[in-house]
């Protein structure tokens, strides 16, 4: 929540997701089933992977946003009314659970077909060519 919240605030989402090219889309899409996913800049990211992590973020506001409302039907009486009723909420909330898991087993299967993706992430980022002679100085010390 706080990353999101940051993320708007700073403008850093807006910056890293969007703009979203139609034509960006479709040369993706064409250049993962020929199996090319070149990542030469890992702090940049395509046309699919903003829309996946838009739809990641989206899925995980309906994750908070019809949970409230199964936890607290009657508290919580006009956001249940407003996702259709009880049942309404549960199925918001399912199909934002099937959208996360399925963006897990999307996120972890891309990262595996392009292997260097898997050390910054788990470091906490690629270094940046701008970066590196400060690290390169600070190692020395």
């Amino acid at each position: 929540g706080a990353y999101l919240v940051y993320g708007l605030a700073t403008g850093r989402l807006r910056e890293r997701l969007l703009p979203i090219r139609p034509r960006d889309i479709v040369q993706t899409v064409r250049d993962t089933l020929r199996l090319k996913l070149a990542h030469e800049d890992l702090t940049t990211y395509n046309a699919v992977q903003k829309i996946l992590y838009i739809v990641a973020i989206l899925a995980g506001l309906s994750q908070v946003v019809s949970g409230l409302a199964i936890w607290k039907p009657v508290q919580f009486s006009g956001l249940v009314a407003l996702l259709g009723g009880f049942q309404g909420a549960r199925l918001v909330h399912f199909a934002g659970m099937a959208v996360l898991a399925g963006f897990l087993v999307i996120h972890v299967v891309l990262a595996l077909l392009v292997p260097r993706t898997l050390w910054a992430m788990l470091t906490g980022g690629p270094v940046r060519r701008s970066d590196a002679p400060v690290l390169a100085r600070e190692a020395t010390r």
